[in-house]
């Protein structure tokens, strides 16, 4: 063994299991999961992903990557606020607001993208409206992150 062998956890949705152990195969990267204790029921599987640091690594980002972009939903009564989906494209973070969408493309996601994610909620927290929210990330994150910004007509509106 030339390289030293490190241990990473990993949560996913148990529909994502077996394509994350293809993808932990194909880079030598063995995958040993965690047996589930108590009584809650089944919502995330837990990994063991174990090999050399750069395969594990590698590992890792493919799966943070499928997980999609992020979407922070601010509107009063959203069925979620902080999700991530496929549907947008990883490394964007779509925030609603209660008169706009707000689109942060990361220019850099490989390196700025779970930082950006992991700080928002805590920026966002007061809400705010579409062009509050961009001079928000603007001001935090400036030339990392590229902003669009689109009003949403109110309901009942012109017509």
């Amino acid at each position: 063994m030339t390289e030293s062998q490190i241990q990473s956890v990993v949560v996913l949705d148990p529909s994502q299991v077996p394509a994350a152990r293809t993808l932990a195969t194909a880079h030598g990267v063995e995958v040993e999961q965690v047996p589930r204790r108590g009584i809650e029921p089944v919502v995330t599987v837990t990994l063991v992903l174990v090999g050399t640091a750069a395969a594990v690594g590698a590992v890792l980002h493919i799966l943070d990557q499928r997980k999609g972009g992020q979407v922070i939903d601010l509107r009063l009564g959203a069925p979620k606020a902080f999700y991530r989906t496929p549907d947008v494209v990883y490394g964007t973070v779509v925030i609603v607001t209660v008169d706009g969408k707000v689109t942060v493309e990361v220019k850099e996601p490989d390196g700025m993208f779970g930082k950006v994610i992991s700080a928002l909620p805590e920026l966002l927290s007061g809400g705010g409206g579409a062009e509050q929210v961009a001079q928000v990330v603007t001001k935090t994150f400036g030339p990392d992150v590229q902003i669009e910004t689109v009003e949403i007509p109110a309901p009942g509106g012109d017509g």
